[in-house]
Parts: C-alpha cells; structure tokens; sequence
C-alpha cells in the first residue's frame, strides 16, 4: 500500500473528507429520524393491539353463544361445527391469559375474565351432550347458566375496554406531544445538517476552484496571444500546485518557440519573394516560347483566306462549298477569340452547329444532329470551349466506328437553379469502370482508337469547377452510359433567378 495514501492531501483526498463528512451528517439525521418514528409506531401498536385483542374475545363469546344457540334449537350438524371451531378458538385464547399473582387491575380483570370463559366453556359442552343425550331440562339449564355467564364476560370485557379507552386517550395525548416535540426537533436537526453541507460545499468548492479560477484566466489572455503572463502562483499542496509548475514552465517554452517560428517566418518570407521572382521570370520565358510559336503559323492569315475561298465559291455558284468554307471559318474565328474571356451559352451553341456542319459534311447520313434549346437560358455566362469537346467526344468515342447511323442530341433545360446542358448518343456506350475513370477526373487524357480530343473532358471538369467555384466534380457533370445504347453527359451550369453569370467570375 502506498504510505501517502493516508496522508490528507490532494484534491482526491479532500473531496473524500468532504463527502465523508457530509454523509454521516445525512446518516445521524436519518437514524435519529427513524428511531424517534419507531418509537412513536411502537407505542401505538400496544394500544391498538389491546383493543384487538379485547374486541376478538368478545366477539368469539358472541359467537360461541350463537352457534350454541342454533345447534340446541336445530340440532344442526353445520351449527355443531362451526361451535366446535368456535370452542377452540375461545380455548386457545383463554389458555393464554396469564393466571398468575398480579396487582394490576387491569391484569386481575382480565385473569377474571380467562376464569370465566373458562367456567362458560364447561357450561356449553354441558349443553351439548345433554342435547345429543336428548334430557331436555339438563341442556335448558345449561345453556341459561351459559348466558348469564357470557353476559358477566361481555361485562368484565367492556369494564376493561373502557378502561383501556381511558388510558389510549391518556397515551394517544402524550405522543401526539412528544409527535409534535420530535417533528421540530427533526425539523432543526435536517435544517442544521443542510445548512453545514451548504457551508461545507461552499468551502471546498472555493478552496478548489479558486487556483483553477486563476490558471484558466492566465489560460486565456495567452489564448488571445498575450504571452505577458506573469507566473501563476499557487500555494496548495495537491495537483494543482503541480499543475501551476507545468503551466509557467509551458508559457517560458511558448515564448522561445514563437521567438524561433518568427525567426524562420522571416527567413521563409525572404526565400518565397526569391521564389516569386524565379516564377516571373519563367513566366516571361514561356511567353516568349509562345508568341515565338505563334509567328511560325499565322491563324489570322489562315481565317483571311478561308473566307477569300469561300466568297470565290459563291461567286462561282458552289454554295454548298461556300457554306462549308464559311463555317471552317467560323470555327476558326471562335478559336481564335482569347480563351480567358466568358462566353454566352448561345455562343457555344452557334459553335457546336458550325462543328457539327463540318461533320455531317464529311460524314453524310451516317451522323444525324437534333438540338431542344430552353431560349431563356442562351444569356447565360460559361466558359468558352466546353460543349464542343463534349460533342466531339461522342462522335469519336461513340459514333465514329458505328456500323449503324449515329445520333447526337444536344438539349438544354432550365430545372430550378441549375441549366443542364445534355450531350445524348446512341454509339457505342462504356461500362461502368469507365464511367467512374471520367468523372473521377483522376488526370488520365481520354484517348480510344488512336484519337486524342483537342480538349480532354478533363479539361472541361475543371474549367468548369474553377469557372463557377464549385469543388465536387458531381455538381457539375453527370454521365450516364450502356455498353452498345449510348451515352448522356449532363453539364450543369449555375443560373440566378434569371439573371447571367457575374462578369466577375474566374477566367475560363
């Protein structure tokens, strides 16, 4: 055993004292209670006990007599049992009446009255043998004796009755004196047993809380970053004391270690402007990369000459070459424009007929293309570029190696808050793992059958997410695909009340 077990110190040992204390105050209040109700309980159960005792002698006299009645007048069986149950009874009480030298006389009348029943007892089963033995003047005179007998009991037992009644009263006047001394004095003994637990709880508590009082308040001006704390001084011998020791040895470790984070803030704000600096310069090169690139293939000159061609065209009654040329060179025109800069959903709409033009001029009856356009979504601001990768992504995926002709439809809805923009085939489909690889936008570029899309649905996921501020890849794209029935990509795009997307939204 731990020899500082006993020794009273630490906040375990003072609550001990503290419940010790304040349980044997409940428990001398409780047994005082308790004692001075068994005693009351018990001087009661003697009066009422007597008047019980008397009052079931009586009644078995009375009974006696007239079950002895019935029996001498019908001579009944039933009447002679229920006698005899009776006769027993009587005997068994009157047995246990004290005979012995008494000067009580509440004792002498009752010793009286066990002689009598006694006697009475005698005179009845006189009564019943002369009955069966049929000698009618024997049974007469017996059971007159028996009467006069019965009468004399029932008036000893109402003497002694009355005299108990006398002495109930007395008694019944002096507990209800003592009830009322005991029900206040119970009364100052629970009021000074709460008011010292009161005191006493009152005492610990303050003497416990009050050091924990001051360590959370010095914990709290160094949650705010004031670490001016001075050290926090207790005087106790118990665990807070200790716990004082560590909380000032931890606020002298906090302040050296801000003092090195700053140090090395300071050097990492040095390093990252080097860093910044490096980055802009790579950021100059790789313009210059770009523009050197772009001077190689002049796209103005290549648009500037398409639509030459196609003006040639219609000027030599080729309109069906005239119109392909002028949607090359639309499409080359939207290409063009600066991929940063929002668009309009009708812009992208205009795009994806020029694309599809292209397509079904190559490709003939094989590709048919339908569109269901809700007209009061075509304000709406998005990203340029985006539903034609979708749609080249179901010709090449889906239509492209199709031995029936192929469909694409392209629908866009208002539902709520949200525009959905569906790309709907019926190629070729994926399954269900390639599905997932889609919309998981886990990095891999979409390639089948040798096609590379010019902008991956990779790309398109995330513009659309960094475009609208969105971070779950579902809020903004579903697809749903069956191996050989096709394939629905839904784009869903944010819409306010009406309202088109603000200009303020990030570059596409």
């Amino acid at each position: 055993m731990n020899r500082n077990f006993l020794k009273f110190t630490g906040i375990r040992k003072k609550l001990i004292i503290y419940y010790l204390i304040t349980t044997i105050l409940l428990g001398i209040t409780s047994v005082f209670s308790y004692y001075n109700a068994r005693i009351m309980l018990t001087r009661m159960n003697s009066i009422i006990s007597d008047y019980v005792y008397l009052n079931s002698l009586n009644n078995d006299v009375n009974l006696l007599m007239t079950e002895l009645e019935k029996y001498l007048t019908s001579k009944s069986s039933e009447a002679l049992m229920n006698y005899y149950t009776t006769y027993n009874d009587l005997q068994e009480k009157s047995r246990n009446i004290p005979r012995a030298a008494v000067y009580d006389m509440d004792q002498l009348i009752l010793k009286d009255i066990g002689f009598m029943i006694d006697h009475l007892l005698n005179e009845t089963d006189s009564a019943v043998r002369a009955k069966r033995g049929r000698i009618s003047s024997e049974y007469i005179a017996h059971f007159t004796r028996s009467n006069q007998l019965s009468e004399y009991i029932k008036f000893y037992i109402n003497n002694l009755l009355n005299g108990k009644l006398q002495q109930g009263s007395q008694k019944y006047d002096a507990i209800n004196k003592n009830m009322t001394f005991v029900s206040y004095l119970n009364l100052l003994v629970i009021i000074g047993s709460v008011s010292i637990n009161i005191f006493l709880a009152i005492l610990f508590t303050y003497r416990i809380t009050k050091p924990i009082v001051m360590l959370s308040h010095a914990a709290e001006r160094i949650s705010e970053g004031d670490f001016d704390v001075g050290a926090v001084e207790i005087q106790t011998d118990d665990e807070i004391h200790v716990l004082a020791k560590a909380f000032n040895k931890m606020v002298i470790n906090i302040k050296s270690h801000i003092d090195e984070i700053k140090g090395q803030a300071e050097i990492e704000n040095k390093l990252k402007e080097q860093e910044m600096q490096n980055l802009k310069m790579k950021s100059l090169l790789k313009d210059a990369e770009l523009k050197s690139l772009q001077s190689q293939i002049n796209p103005h000159f290549l648009f500037n000459t398409l639509n030459a061609a196609s003006q040639l065209s219609l000027m030599e009654g080729a309109e069906k070459s005239s119109d392909f040329l002028g949607n090359i060179a639309e499409l080359f025109r939207y290409n063009l424009r600066k991929l940063d800069e929002p668009v309009t959903l009708g812009d992208e709409i205009k795009y994806v007929k020029n694309y599809m033009y292209i397509l079904k001029t190559r490709f003939g009856n094989r590709i048919d293309f339908f569109m269901d356009i809700d007209e009061e979504c075509l304000d709406v601001k998005m990203p340029c570029t985006i539903i034609q990768p979708v749609v080249e992504n179901a010709f090449i995926h889906g239509l492209e190696n199709l031995e029936r002709n192929g469909e694409i439809y392209l629908n866009v809805k208002l539902r709520q808050d949200r525009v959905l923009i569906e790309v709907i085939d019926n190629g070729m489909g994926m399954d269900e793992k390639r599905v997932n690889t889609i919309v998981s936008n886990d990095g891999q570029e979409d390639t089948i059958g040798g096609h590379v899309t010019g902008i991956g649905m990779m790309n398109v996921i995330d513009r659309l997410r960094l475009f609208y501020n969105i971070s779950e890849i579902h809020e903004v794209i579903e697809v749903e695909s069956k191996i050989d029935e096709g394939t629905k990509v839904i784009l869903k795009i944010p819409y306010s009340g009406g309202e088109v997307w603000d200009d303020k939204a990030p570059n596409c």
